[in-house]
């Protein structure tokens, strides 16, 4: 592996860097800067991308945030940067030297401001007075936006100083944007801001299984899904990032996958983005019942509906019922006319076959579709959880409704999809596949079918590969979605062991190895991007899988699936029915602490 874990649940680093490059997403509530760092010939080699989303460019289309490339080193030192060592713990920090001053980079956003900072801390190991240079301002860009001229300059907080033998000086790099009639904004200390918020997100649903790997990894995911949230007109929503999605939702990224994640933190942002996703749908849901769109963009003012129905409905069902059920919360008036909106979408379309109709999945053509394993799954899973609510809402028949359409969909899942593969007991992703899919665990995932072992072997055999899983046979295309879904579908399904195995290899590969420290979106398309929300299905893993908690009318319960090598584990923090709660999982058993009460 390259990298090492310098400190559990909170850094890691690597000196082993010559002929590598990586990125790395880090994100604030006005900015999100990606920086590409490498060496080559020993020199240190760095550009940011950095992205300002509420700065939006005509046509205001998804990837219209304001964007600028930086490629300039912004100090010289006259000596070529030699690489020592980087490190990641919420800021890169690459360290170096040039000649004899030692320097160290650190790359930051702020929390709150369209501002990315780059600090440079240099110390003279010489015996002689060293001066480096740089410019104390540089406009970097201007362009006329969609509500006025923009600007993206650098500015810094030091004038240049000479460094007497033995002494030290620290420079502040600010990469703002702003309109014309604005002033540049400024802040004090964005350093520590940025790192409270760091160990504030860390510190959410505290891991301990005694793997420093997984541990280390989950605390990772942790901040990569929290901290990609941006403040627009429309309020706080939670975007995937990568460079393209910014000030936008999507029912698979925002309301499917980092929804029911943000119930078990609550952290005031992520339940403020969750609420604001749910409520932009709002407008959306006609008496027509034709499809809400994919995602709504522009910070709230437009939509896209590029591949037309992928499930959505289904989506925003299932993860938003997951979210009022992790909280002990029941919808109010405003947000169960969405859930039941969302829920008679979907019924209308089960066809006679007993499966939900679909144009494509998420995946959006990128592979054959139509009407698909996976809205089944999504919409069955979605059924159960809105059928808990409506039973706590004391609406029985239409709960019984609910349920009803729910056994309907587990025959169509059966008889429509169930299929005989490779000489094995499996499922067709879709009507004429002949193909292994990734996606055929989705059964498991949601408890439903017996054909859970046998779909897992071929899984296992024929996707499976470096650590994380291809989408589908004879094709390279690989999402770490998939392969967070089957590790969770393994642990429902009573595979402990070969779920616990496989998650450690993927935080290995994806916390230590040459593409770190997030799991990322796909590959080859888009250069394996750190979208958030992949992230928020990697600490699912541990939530829905590995502690595999549920509901019923009372409330969270667990059903821990522990392998033969994790006996205990626990973790603290995690917002259960109304509150913050201890997990203890041992020996089998559940403890659960609370305001210093226990019970099992």
């Amino acid at each position: 592996m390259r990298w090492q874990i310098a400190e559990s649940k909170k850094r890691i680093y690597t000196t082993e860097f010559e002929g590598h490059t990586d990125d790395v997403e880090m994100s604030g509530e006005c900015v999100s800067g990606i920086v590409k760092y490498g060496v080559r010939e020993g020199c240190v080699q760095t550009e940011m991308l950095l992205v300002y989303p509420m700065i939006r460019l005509q046509p205001d289309e998804t990837s219209s945030a304001y964007r600028i490339t930086v490629k300039t080193q912004a100090a010289d030192f006259k000596d070529a940067e030699i690489f020592e060592k980087a490190e990641l713990d919420g800021v890169l920090s690459i360290y170096a030297h040039a000649g004899d001053i030692n320097i160290v980079h650190r790359f930051y956003p702020s929390i709150t401001l369209p501002v990315f900072y780059e600090r440079i801390e240099m110390s003279n190991a010489g015996d002689t007075a060293v001066r480096p240079v740089w410019s104390e301002y540089a406009k970097l860009d201007g362009r006329i936006a969609c509500e006025g001229w923009a600007y993206a300059e650098r500015t810094c907080d030091s004038t240049c100083v000479e460094i007497e033998a033995g002494g030290t000086a620290t420079v502040t790099f600010a990469y703002s944007a702003r309109f014309a009639n604005e002033e540049i904004p400024r802040e004090s200390d964005p350093l520590s801001k940025r790192r409270a918020r760091v160990a504030e997100l860390m510190s959410q649903c505290d891991l301990t299984t005694g793997n420093d790997t997984v541990d280390t990894m989950f605390a990772f995911a942790k901040l990569r899904a929290g901290e990609s949230i941006f403040r627009t007109r429309k309020g706080r929503i939670h975007s995937p990032g990568g460079g393209s999605y910014y000030a936008g939702v999507w029912c698979n990224d925002q309301c499917e996958y980092a929804t029911p994640w943000f119930g078990f933190t609550g952290d005031a942002n992520e339940c403020e983005a969750t609420e604001n996703a749910m409520r932009l749908y709002a407008p959306f849901m006609n008496d027509e019942y034709e499809p809400i769109p994919s995602s709504i963009i522009s910070e709230g003012t437009d939509y896209w509906n590029g591949r037309r129905d992928r499930g959505d409905a289904a989506m925003y069902l299932y993860g938003n019922s997951r979210y009022f059920l992790e909280r002990g919360e029941l919808p109010d008036a405003e947000r169960q006319k969405m859930l039941a909106w969302a829920a008679e979408y979907t019924l209308r379309q089960i066809n006679s076959d007993n499966v939900v109709v679909s144009d494509t999945d998420e995946l959006e053509f990128r592979l054959s579709s139509g009407i698909n394993l996976a809205t089944s799954c999504i919409a069955y899973g979605a059924f159960e959880l809105y059928a808990c609510i409506l039973r706590r809402l004391n609406e029985r028949d239409a709960a019984r409704r609910i349920t009803a359409a729910r056994e309907r969909v587990a025959q169509g899942i059966e008889f429509y999809f169930g299929a005989e593969l490779k000489g094995c007991r499996t499922y067709r992703y879709h009507e004429g596949c002949e193909e292994i899919r990734a996606w055929n665990c989705l059964p498991a995932y949601m408890g439903t079918g017996d054909r859970k072992a046998e779909t897992a072997r071929l899984i296992d055999a024929y996707l499976w590969e470096n650590g994380s899983c291809r989408s589908t046979e004879n094709e390279n295309i690989m999402w770490d979605r998939s392969a967070l879904f089957f590790i969770v579908s393994l642990f429902r399904s009573g595979d402990a062991d070969r779920g616990w195995k496989k998650l450690c290899e993927f935080a290995q590969t994806r916390l230590l190895g040459d593409r770190v420290p997030y799991a990322v979106e796909a590959y080859p398309e888009h250069g394996m991007r750190h979208l958030s929300a992949e992230s928020a299905l990697f600490c699912r893993t541990v939530t829905d899988g590995l502690l595999d908690i549920k509901f019923d009318e009372k409330g969270a319960y667990a059903e821990p699936h522990l392998p033969k090598e994790l006996q205990e584990f626990a973790i603290k923090n995690i917002w259960l029915d109304g509150g913050y709660k201890d997990v203890c999982v041992k020996n089998g058993k559940v403890f659960v602490t609370a305001a210093g009460n226990s019970a099992t």
